[in-house]
């Protein structure tokens, strides 16, 4: 019993042995996206940043794999960082905005073992929505000998139209007050009054009185002459008397 118990306990130890290599690779290699949320208006464009963590394994080429939502994103552009080699052979060279997947691969000569950004993706905002930009599972860091999974932790995006802010029409009305003291009252224009007849009118009254007067009435030129003779020869007459009565 005891040597079944050790023979299992060896056994264990060794596959264990023989299994953390790879998993320590298999868990080295990372992938972090920058920014790590956006907020964006429809029909506007934005980038994200990718860059590599070796996490000290060398590390020779790169196999990104993205999955983002085709209804609200489209990729427009890629573009690789400094010194990497595009490897566009079938299978490492997609852009598919049908079903939301880019992929792109590329190799580093001199390989690396620090932090390096792989590349930048300008993605589109088509409409209002929401949703995560992800690694996917085929991605993959291809070292000297060996081959690993790469991981990484997920990009969130918003997608919102701005609000519109539509001013409040303004409420406040002027009152009304009476008027003060020191103003001047307004008054409505006087109606115009009657004038009064003037000189000419009056004599043509009276002319019109003493013509009526000379004819009796009756308007006739000749009755108001015989009148008028009349009346001459009576005031002569009353001054011939007086003149005499002088005498």
């Amino acid at each position: 019993m005891k040597k079944t118990i050790l023979t299992i306990t060896l056994a264990t130890l060794g596959a264990l042995v023989l299994v953390m290599p790879t998993l320590a690779a298999t868990a080295a290699t990372t992938v972090s996206f920058s920014p790590a949320s956006i907020k964006v208006a429809p029909g506007k464009s934005f980038n994200i940043t990718i860059t590599i963590s070796p996490q000290g394994v060398s590390n020779y080429a790169e196999k990104v794999v993205l999955n983002y939502p085709a209804d609200t994103l489209e990729v427009k552009s890629f573009s690789l960082g400094n010194a990497w080699i595009a490897l566009t052979q079938s299978g490492y060279d997609l852009v598919d905005n049908t079903n939301g997947v880019l992929v792109k691969t590329a190799g580093y000569p001199a390989g690396i073992s620090s932090s390096v950004v792989f590349g930048t993706v300008t993605f589109y905002a088509k409409k209002a929505g929401s949703g995560i930009i992800k690694l996917g599972d085929s991605s993959m860091a291809f070292e000297v000998k060996n081959q690993s999974a790469i991981s990484g932790e997920p990009m969130s995006f918003t997608i919102t139209a701005p609000t519109v802010t539509v001013p409040k029409p303004s409420t406040t009305q002027n009152p009304v007050t009476a008027p003060s003291q020191n103003e001047t009252p307004i008054t409505a224009p006087a109606q115009p009054t009657e004038q009064p007849l003037t000189q000419t009118a009056a004599q043509n009254s009276l002319a019109a009185t003493i013509g009526g007067f000379m004819t009796f009435g009756t308007g006739s030129v000749w009755i108001g002459i015989l009148v008028g003779l009349i009346i001459l020869a009576i005031i002569g007459y009353v001054v011939y008397a007086l003149i005499q009565r002088k005498k």
